[in-house]
């Protein structure tokens, strides 16, 4: 596995709006995480891995790989979300009772992009490591 952990720093969005839109995310909250540029901080302590999502406001998640869990996700929702690590890509499958979502957290030396997928709605966002 490649060393990933560190702080990361968002640089673009591609069509974040119509993944929002599809897990039923509302207009102002939408504008509101559209003007948003997060930085994301990935840790790893054992076999606990956390990320905490900073900015307009902070978001903690601390999961173990292969093991369900319920969270909130950033916009609220209460979900149940599976971890798993395969060489430098994170991927998380989080479900919420309305649909399911794939987000795939590629590291790539010092730039992350994250791939979220809902149905045919294809979302991406780019980080740089700070």
């Amino acid at each position: 596995m490649a060393n990933w952990s560190g702080k990361y720093k968002h640089i673009k969005s591609e069509n974040l709006d119509d993944y929002m839109k599809e897990v039923g995310i509302d207009f102002a909250t939408r504008t509101a995480a559209k003007a948003w540029s997060p930085n994301v901080e990935y840790k790893v302590e054992g076999d606990t891995y956390h990320i905490i999502t900073s900015g307009l406001k902070e978001h903690k998640i601390t999961f173990k790989l292969g093991a369900e869990k319920e969270e909130k996700a950033m916009d609220g929702r209460t979900v149940k979300s599976t971890y798993t690590l395969e060489g430098n890509t994170l991927t998380q499958i989080e479900k919420d009772g309305k649909g399911e979502t794939k987000i795939v957290r590629e590291f790539n030396g010092d730039e992350l992009t994250v791939t979220i997928t809902r149905g045919n709605i294809v979302a991406k966002r780019h980080y740089k490591k700070e």
